[in-house]
């Protein structure tokens, strides 16, 4: 009779970089509270005492996850940023952000979970803080308003986004039109153009 050699092979080719394309698809699938070792491994076709040869425990592929997600939205946002500038770039970083929590919702609910590891994540969010401090610089923020100006509109917005993309607004209502007044409350942290000429 041949031998089956599909797993050994399977453990053999197994890297760190599959274990977390897995965890992020198990994400995807049934939520953040879901992942566990023993639903990646059972994902993945093997023991879950083989995961650590690749990853150090939860922790490290749940820190993983979420610096991969805000790698992947700085990607879009630094995508979107591309060749635009002033309000009209803002807003559409503001779309973008919401396109991609509503196209990824558990991912993003994971993202925005309390960081596993908070130095990692920060790294990984560079090409999303890059592309969204060019834009407020476009439109007249001072440097040392940029990260209040940020926090604000970021927590409308995310409010939005979490309300969204988890189904508790329903489809009753028109989500647009209360999408549009919570961007017009976050674009009221912008400098007046008077005020911007000034600084």
């Amino acid at each position: 009779m041949a031998r089956d050699n599909s797993k050994p092979i399977r453990r053999r080719t197994l890297t760190r970089d599959k274990v977390i394309d897995a965890a992020l698809a198990a994400v995807d699938e049934a939520g953040w509270e879901q992942l566990t070792m023993s639903t990646l491994s059972s994902r993945l076709g093997i023991v879950a005492a083989s995961l650590y040869n690749h990853v150090r425990g939860l922790d490290d592929v749940r820190a993983a996850v979420q610096a991969r997600a805000m790698t992947d939205l700085g990607i879009h946002l630094r995508e979107v940023a591309m060749g635009r500038s002033g309000k009209d770039g803002l807003r559409a970083l503001i779309d973008a952000h919401r396109s991609w929590a509503t196209t990824h919702p558990r991912r993003y609910q994971a993202l925005t979970t309390a960081p596993i590891d908070r130095d990692g994540l920060i790294a990984a969010g560079l090409d999303a803080n890059a592309a969204l401090g060019s834009m407020l610089d476009s439109c007249g923020v001072p440097e040392e308003r940029a990260l209040e100006v940020t926090i604000g509109m970021f927590s409308a917005l995310h409010g939005f986004a979490i309300l969204e993309s988890s189904g508790f607004l329903g489809d009753e209502i028109d989500l647009d039109r209360i999408y549009e007044s919570v961007v017009r409350g976050a674009l009221a942290h912008l400098p007046t153009p008077s005020a911007a000429t000034a600084t």
